[in-house]
Formats: structure tokens, sequence, C-alpha cells
């Protein structure tokens, strides 16, 4: 009989939540065949079997946040005696009122998660009932008795709210619980904004020469984006200052010496950020392929741990949907990130005073002030459009 343990997919990694079941209890499974699809805060991935055999016993079900390292699952042959589940829980007896009823205690099971949060808000864990299988208590149950304790005062508070509302007769187009990706976004924007005040500018660049030199290449190489000479050059001009290729960790000023740029990919229901390494180093080809490769795998979810980790800086582009500008957020702990929107037909007067019509493209970039000026941020966006304005000045 084979265990079945939730994989660690990054170094960091303590959690991981079971999105589906590819297998049933008592259904056959043979090497290579997926059993589960995970997800952390990056990725979604599916794991395959090591082994042949039949699925003896699923541990968790979907939806849990499980701890890395924990017996989700059971493989073995058909008649083989399923072991006690090795599941990571907390044996508790329910309180009672006396030494004599003490004697004949329950004992409870309760998720690592519920736990924690249970102690973290000090409530009594053995006054809940779990919802789980056998009476397991999840964290669910904890959210919702904690609800039910509030006083009274709030409780009418948000009673009140929900009064409001369902005096206003709105109608709900739909109503779908948060994904776990969903939820993971939030949290880490909310963090972002609570935790690192963004300072930003902005600057519109003339890339007429840019689309010009694209258009000259693009019968030879159709791949070629604008995106990836914006990669390109942001490569070079944190080559050039590293001050924004940076992180604040543990109050500690990193600058790092790698530059990975991830780039941020919208998908159903959220987004991801693969990570192109070593942008110095490639050519504006290399680049260009890679980016390819990469949101090919984004789009069929098959990224892997590596590919969407060791970002030093990040790069948010809207211009598909016609945004010519727009605010972003800092994906932490990196300390900066660039926004870049539509490229656009707009007059520009020349030195002699003629109007021409040019191709403009706007560029924002934000900071960590905790780290970073405004001078930082202003430099870097200076010399990255100098550098789109002319591409000639560039090696690719």
């Amino acid at each position: 009989m084979k265990e079945i343990l939730m994989p660690k997919l990054g170094m960091a990694q303590k959690w991981c939540v079971i999105e589906k079941w590819h297998k049933k209890e008592g259904e056959a499974i043979k090497n290579g065949d997926v059993l589960v699809e995970v997800s952390t805060d990056k990725i979604n991935f599916e794991v395959e079997s090591k082994y042949s055999g039949v699925v003896l016993k699923i541990l968790r079900e979907e939806k849990e946040e499980v701890p890395v390292g924990e017996v989700i699952a059971y493989i073995g042959d058909k008649n083989e005696k399923i072991p006690g589940t090795n599941e990571e829980k907390e044996e508790i007896p329910k309180s009672s009122g006396n030494a004599e009823e003490a004697e004949d205690e329950k004992i409870m099971k309760v998720s690592a998660l519920a736990k924690k949060i249970a102690e973290k808000n000090k409530i009594d864990i053995s006054k809940i009932k779990g919802s789980g299988p056998g009476g397991r208590i999840m964290k669910e149950d904890v959210v919702e008795y904690m609800e039910s304790i509030k006083p009274a005062d709030e409780r009418d508070k948000e009673d009140l709210k929900t009064v409001k509302f369902s005096q206003s007769k709105m109608k709900i187009s739909q109503e779908t619980p948060l994904s776990s990706m969903r939820k993971t976004i939030s949290e880490k924007m909310v963090y972002s904004k609570q935790n690192i005040p963004h300072i930003g500018q902005s600057t519109r660049v003339d890339v007429t020469k840019l689309v010009e030199l694209k258009d000259k290449i693009k019968p030879f190489y159709d791949k070629l984006s604008i995106t990836d000479f914006i990669i390109k050059m942001t490569s070079k001009a944190l080559r050039e200052d590293l001050s924004l290729n940076s992180s604040l960790l543990n109050d500690r000023h990193i600058v790092y010496e790698d530059i990975n740029i991830g780039l941020v990919v919208s998908v159903p229901g959220g987004l991801f950020i693969p990570t192109i390494y070593d942008c110095d180093k490639l050519t504006i080809f290399e680049i260009a392929n890679k980016r390819r490769e990469l949101l090919d795998k984004t789009k069929q979810n098959r990224l892997e741990m590596d590919e969407v980790s060791n970002g030093t800086f990040t790069i948010t582009n809207l211009g598909t949907f016609n945004v010519r500008s727009f605010t972003a957020i800092i994906y932490p702990p990196q300390s900066s990130i660039l926004s870049v929107g539509a490229i656009y037909t707009g007059p520009n007067i020349d030195e002699n005073g003629n109007i021409e019509a040019r191709k403009f493209l706007e560029l924002s970039v934000f900071v960590d002030h905790r780290i970073l000026d405004g001078a930082d941020g202003a430099k870097f966006l200076t010399r990255l459009a100098d550098l789109l304005e002319n591409p000639e000045k560039i090696s690719f």
C-alpha cells in the first residue's frame, strides 16, 4: 500500500488546495494517470500517480486546504486493508461539566487550518460542531462559529445592512464563491495596498520608430510583438541601474543581480505571472519565443512552479483592451511594476512647428516608497522611454 502525499511545489509552500479528484475510491489507476489537481497561490498542478493499483481511500475533499506532506490518499491492491488515516489532526476532548462525564469524553477531529484560526482568535474549538467527514472541524465551521458569537450590536448592524439590501429588491445575475485562485489574488493585492506605499510616475513615449522596426522584421519573424521590445528594453534599463530590481524582505533592502521579468497574463477567473529568466542576456527573438511558450502553457494550465517564481520585476499590459493608461498594484515582494497601455496615433509638433501624426504609448511605473523614491522611478522611466523612442541604440 502506498501513501499519496500533498506535494510541495515551492520552497516556501506550506499549503495546497485540492481542486479536483480525477479518480474515485475503488477506481483503478495506472502509473502516470492524473490522480488529483491541486493549486497554490501561483499555479494549478496535476499530480500524477507513481503507482498502479486501486484508489483505496481518499482522505481529503475538494476545496480543502491541506498542509504539504500530509497523506491525502492511499493506493494499493484491491483487497488490502486500509490503515487508520494519517491526516494532520488534533485530538481534542470536548469540554464537560464534571469529572464523571469527562471519562466519556468524545474525541473530535480538526483540520490544522481550523485549529490555527481558532488559536489566533482565542476560540474554544471544543464548542464547535464539525461539518467535515466524520465530524471533522473545518475552517468554515470556525468562521461560522466566530460570526455566531459576535456581540449583539455588531450582528444588529449587519442585519440592518441585510435588510436595507433586501428592501432594494435588486436582482442578482449570479452568485458564486471565490475560487482559490481568486482568494489568493485578493489576499495578495490587499496585502500590497495595505503594506506597500505606492508612488508612481507616467510618461508618453513616441514609438513611431519602434513600430516601423517591428513591421520591417515581421515578414521574416512574425512572432515578434511590441511587448517583446518592451521586455528587452526594460531589462536593459534595469541592468544599467538595478535599483528597481529589488525587494524589501525582513527589513532588508535586497537588490537582485538576476533580471527575471514577470509578465501578467489574464486567464478565466484570475491571472498568472509567468517569469522570463535573465531577460538582459536574451536576444529579442529568444524573448519572443519564451513569451509565446509561457503564454501557451498558461492557457493550457501547464505552467511549472519555477515558471511562476523568482520574478524580480513585473510588466502588466492592457494594450489589447485599448486602455491607454492605468494604475497597477505591486506584486509582493517585488518593489516595482510597469504598466503598459495601447499604442495610438496622435498629433505631434516637431521642432519646426510642423504638425505630424505619430505613434504613442503611455507607460507608468509604480515603486515601493519604503525603499525607493519618486526620483528612482522617474530615472528608470526616462531611460526606458529613451530606449523605446530610439531602438537603433540597442543591440537585439
